[in-house]
């Protein structure tokens, strides 16, 4: 997903590129500074909606190894528990 996302970054920028140099050439009227700063607004736009993805990714991924570290914790203790059972019926078995 996130490299999906940079790649769609590059592509769109690229894409940008040559449309800005193929309008400059035929526009030499347009002003260098409003194609400078739209260029410069789109890859802001574009980087933070990367990171914006990025945080998303880096916080499900969180979440998942928890809920896995917490379910394992709980299996372990589960397993624990009975063998603790099974020892004091042996226990009581052979007091008898």
């Amino acid at each position: 997903m996130f490299t999906l996302t940079i790649k769609k970054s590059v592509q769109m920028s690229v894409l940008l590129g040559a449309l800005v140099g193929s309008v400059a050439v035929h526009a030499e009227a347009a002003p260098i500074s409003d194609v400078v700063g739209t260029i410069e607004q789109t890859l802001t736009t574009q980087t933070q909606e990367m990171l914006v993805s990025a945080k998303r990714e880096f916080v499900m991924s969180l979440q998942t190894q928890l809920a896995e570290s917490i379910y394992d914790f709980n299996s372990q203790l589960g397993l624990s528990a009975e063998n603790e059972g099974e020892s004091a019926s042996a226990d009581e078995y052979s007091a008898k």
